[in-house]
């Protein structure tokens, strides 16, 4: 995700092979045991795949819907949890026989007629319908989950907005694969995650149907109902990049998003190549507060973030940096979120500076990204505390981090060991630890007091003597 700021807008499995247990039937945990969201995602399934079929009365703001999701038993099951809040449930059926259901503080208990066994794959399936309410999450500097436009609507859900609309197992470490069925009123397009397969018209309806073939976090996943210009361009290794753009900012949105092929091209020679099959920005015809978020294969802009200029590239780099540090390999646990903005946030300075200006002047923004740091901070970057994940330390101190391992390690040793963080943990979670193993493992040096001093403690180290830039008034 990112923010409106001067510098920088900041935006915003191990599937460990869990033990199934013997003992007699019981009740999933309502939660994963986030630290920081104890009631966040459900235990005792893993969740495959969701199928979401979506009726979207863009006028009126209301939805029909039916979400499926396809899991897998961990444990013996008498009762286990969806995340899910607002709408009003019809029924639930689990592997197609009608299900008891109740919904306490958007936990969805769920008691099917058979216990399910540990092992057994299952689907349940869920029927509601209502006006989606947009949710202002404690956790959140945007208001999140399904927000209404004057010509349709836009989703964001980072960190816990995905529950608001579908019913789900929300929290990124059950990743699982999507196919969304949206019917809007023909005249107006459906954009979510992953390739557009097909759209069927029939009458004054038509369904668009998106299929995300790769493990997704919930809170990447999004529908956008809006009339929108479309563009296909062809990326690296022959990705379709697929842009959606509204008609009032088509020309200047063209120009603007204009290098995101060369972008993709520069990161996958950096960082392996592009994790997806498919690419695409969309642009939506609002504003939402100043944020871009990196929804996974198609990040969603507001119209103000297209100038005309480029002025605001460098959101564009952040949101596709994205893609490899926070959507391929996500966090294990909230806390370690600067896995993905510090990440994502180096990427997007290592393009604005080394790619148009050359290494010297990247070395220049990160010493001044540097000197604006606090030189302490309540938490480490680390482990930031739930009311700082989107903090200014996240970002920037992350960034810096990341510059002065590779100033540490050399660009060869860094870039290899990139490569191979992102390549061992493609589609899967990771945590700060996966990061510091393959460091020391890759680069063949060990890194551990490093990352201690860098992002495990509050206090901010020193900047190396050796890489101190004398104040230049053309930096």
């Amino acid at each position: 995700m990112q923010i409106a700021a001067p510098e920088h807008f900041t935006c915003r499995h191990h599937h460990h092979h869990r033990k199934v247990s013997p003992e007699g039937p019981q009740l999933g945990a309502s939660g994963v045991g986030d630290p920081y969201f104890p009631q966040m995602g459900n235990g005792g399934y893993d969740a495959v795949h969701y199928d979401l079929d979506l009726k979207v009365d863009p006028l009126n703001n209301y939805l029909q819907a039916s979400a499926t999701m396809q899991a897998k038993a961990l444990q013996n099951l008498d009762t286990f949890n969806l995340d899910f809040r607002n709408f009003d449930i019809a029924h639930v059926t689990v592997n197609g026989a009608p299900a008891k259901f109740l919904r306490e503080d958007g936990e969805l208990s769920i008691t099917p007629e058979q216990p399910l066994i540990a092992g057994q794959d299952f689907s349940v399936k869920v029927d509601y319908a209502g006006t989606p309410k947009p949710y202002e999450s404690e956790h959140a500097p945007i208001t999140i989950g399904w927000n209404p436009t004057k010509d349709g609507s836009y989703v964001l859900s980072e960190p816990d907005g995905s529950s608001t609309w579908y019913p789900c197992n929300d929290h990124p470490r059950d990743k699982a694969t999507y196919k969304f069925y949206v019917t809007v009123p023909t005249g107006y397009q459906a954009v979510c995650n992953g390739k557009l397969q097909e759209r069927r018209e029939q009458g004054d309806q038509t369904t668009f149907v998106w299929d995300a073939k790769d493990p997704m976090a919930s809170y990447l996943s999004t529908v956008n109902v809006g009339k929108f210009v479309e563009h296909t361009v062809e990326g690296p290794n022959g990705v379709p990049i697929h842009n959606f753009f509204p008609k009032s900012v088509d020309k200047r949105a063209q120009f603007d998003f204009g290098r995101v092929p060369e972008m993709m091209d520069w990161f996958g020679k950096r960082y392996g190549d592009y994790p997806f099959e498919v690419y695409g920005n969309l642009v939506l015809n609002a504003s939402v507060g100043g944020a871009a978020l990196e929804t996974q294969t198609r990040p969603v802009f507001e119209r103000g973030m297209v100038t005309g200029t480029r002025a605001l590239e460098f959101i564009y780099a952040h949101e596709l940096g994205h893609q490899w540090w926070g959507n391929s390999t996500s966090v294990q646990n909230w806390k370690d979120i600067w896995l993905s903005e510090g990440f994502a946030n180096y990427t997007h300075m290592m393009w604005r500076h080394e790619h148009d200006f050359g290494v010297a002047n990247l070395d220049k923004a990160m010493y001044r990204m540097y000197r604006d740091l606090p030189s302490s901070s309540d938490a480490p970057v680390a482990d930031p505390g739930e009311n700082q994940m989107f903090s200014e330390n996240v970002y920037n101190r992350g960034a810096v981090t990341l510059h002065l391992l590779r100033k540490d390690l050399g660009d060869e040793s860094f870039f290899k060991t990139l490569r191979a963080y992102s390549e061992k943990f493609r589609g899967q979670n990771v945590t700060t630890d996966d990061l510091v193993n393959t460091v020391n493992e890759v680069s063949g040096k060990d890194m551990t007091a490093f990352f201690e001093r860098w992002i495990k403690q509050p206090e901010l180290p020193p900047y190396p003597e050796a890489l101190k830039l004398a104040d230049d008034p053309s930096a």
